[in-house]
């Protein structure tokens, strides 16, 4: 029998829905008891299991509209298996206890025989088979005489009139509990380089174990992804929303988003940080007030870059240095950064400056600064020094006055974006008497140790705006090389 019940006045679409499984699950004696003495007993036993079973299935209509329905759930016996939310199964068992002929009752003198009925209800989610909640309904009945399997049945049915049977908004209530989310995992997958352009996948997935009731065509739950600074690119903003169906059906129980990353030149405060929050906005056919479901806080690469120098002159001296935790941040357009003036710096107040910025300096013009070293005084950190003749020695000076840099930078002098690199070598017999070689690529020494780059090559800038790895490898007419490797933190 197929019964659909939807109660006049209140609108079916987006409810939750709920079958009541026809079929009433019990248990009949086994034949071994109808050979004993007291065969009877479990012969109109297993009679009355007939008839209830009969009558519970005669009663699906009535038990459908004694549940009810509500604007968030309904008990609906024609859905699909593809729409229906949740089941509600049935099982009764019945208890006798019958005194044998010749046999006085002297606890309660009079009684026959107690009969113990039992319904129990069990709501489950039929896409995860995840029980949500149990009912039941029981009662003990006693009689002066034994009980004929009708009458037996007729009491058993009784109690589906019962008001322990749950109605519509206590089931509401039991799943509500059980689809008010508070846990989940956000991940991100792709280029950790935040330059505006890379994009990578944001996945959400462990949403309590699992989601509950959601059916492949009538989703029941509602979620919005948010992200603070970058964006999604189904929706191109900072939020991305999908039901529970979407995230269940689809992963399994995950789901991807494409994500646009942020360009950290765009921020002043914690650049290399992106928040994720998930939210459930909805449950059933309305929206609830927003609840958290899960945060992430993603770090990416603003630009962070081991800057390495490696200077070779076979036969007089090999150094390899590196500048740690270079701040590298290139903006397509210049003409957006902040800009300062000389002036700003003359007084106390100095403002506080984060790249990438530009100074204008009065009869001179604009210098833009597009990296930063971690060292104030841009020292270099050796991996190696080797000098090509015996006896000799090598080092680098670190004082104030010394002469070693390593900035992005664009100038009047040199109107193209390129890398000042410079560490202050030395060579001698005696470390601190020698010397000074100051290899760069903006050197005032002899060619023997200066590499000129007046611009940064168009395919290592794009690779620097992206995150990427580059490397540039430079030569004189000396016939030594400057490797400069540029390695994303």
């Amino acid at each position: 029998m197929a019964v659909s019940m939807i109660l006049p006045g209140i609108a079916s679409a987006n409810r939750g829905k709920i079958r009541i499984i026809e079929h009433l699950s019990t248990e009949k004696a086994p034949s071994e008891k109808m050979q004993s003495e007291v065969a009877d007993k479990w012969i109109r036993h297993n009679q009355m299991i007939d008839l209830v079973e009969a009558g519970y299935l005669s009663r699906i209509q009535d038990l459908a509209y004694r549940i009810g329905n509500n604007q968030n759930l309904e008990v609906d016996q024609d859905a699909a298996n593809t729409m229906e939310n949740f089941i509600l199964s049935a099982s009764f068992n019945c208890i006798p206890d019958e005194l044998p002929d010749g046999v006085e009752n002297e606890d309660h003198p009079g009684i026959m025989a107690s009969y113990y009925f039992v319904f129990h209800f069990e709501l489950s989610d039929p896409q995860t088979n995840e029980i949500v909640s149990m009912y039941k309904v029981d009662a003990k009945f006693t009689s002066a005489n034994r009980l004929s399997a009708q009458e037996q049945a007729e009491l058993a049915l009784k109690l589906l009139d019962d008001p322990g049977i749950p109605n519509i908004d206590q089931i509401e209530a039991d799943i509500t509990a059980n689809a008010d989310y508070h846990s989940a995992r956000i991940r991100y997958a792709g280029t950790s380089a935040a330059n505006g352009k890379n994009t990578g996948k944001v996945t959400v997935s462990g949403i309590r174990n699992n989601v509950i009731g959601e059916a492949k065509n009538n989703p029941i739950s509602g979620f919005e992804l948010r992200c603070e600074k970058g964006k999604f690119k189904k929706t191109n903003t900072r939020f991305v929303r999908f039901e529970g169906n979407e995230y269940f059906h689809g992963g399994p129980n995950s789901i991807s988003f494409d994500y646009e990353t942020y360009n950290c030149a765009d921020f002043e405060n914690d650049k290399t940080e992106e928040r994720f929050t998930l939210v459930q906005i909805s449950r059933f056919a309305g929206n609830i007030e927003e609840k958290l479901v899960q945060e992430e806080v993603v770090e990416f690469n603003c630009g962070s870059y081991n800057i390495t120098a490696h200077y070779s002159a076979p036969g007089f001296a090999d150094a390899k240095v590196v500048w740690k935790n270079v701040s590298v941040l290139i903006p397509d357009d210049l003409s957006k950064i902040p800009v300062y003036h000389a002036e700003d710096f003359e007084n106390d107040d100095v403002p506080e400056v984060i790249i990438p910025y530009a100074i204008n300096i009065p009869d001179y013009g604009m210098e833009y600064y597009l990296s930063e070293c971690m060292d104030e005084l841009e020292i270099p950190e050796i991996i190696s020094l080797r000098a090509g003749r015996p006896g000799a020695v090598l080092w680098i000076e670190k004082g104030e006055e010394a002469l070693n840099k390593c900035s992005v930078e664009k100038t009047t002098e040199n109107p193209f974006v390129h890398l000042v690199l410079q560490f202050d070598l030395y060579i001698g017999e005696n470390e601190g008497d020698g010397e000074q070689i100051a290899v760069g690529t903006d050197s005032e020494f002899p060619d023997a140790y200066t590499f000129p780059w007046k611009s940064i090559d168009p395919d290592i800038l794009e690779k620097l705006q992206a995150g990427q790895f580059a490397e540039k490898k430079l030569s004189n007419q000396a016939g030594a090389t400057l490797t400069i490797t540029f390695d994303p933190k």
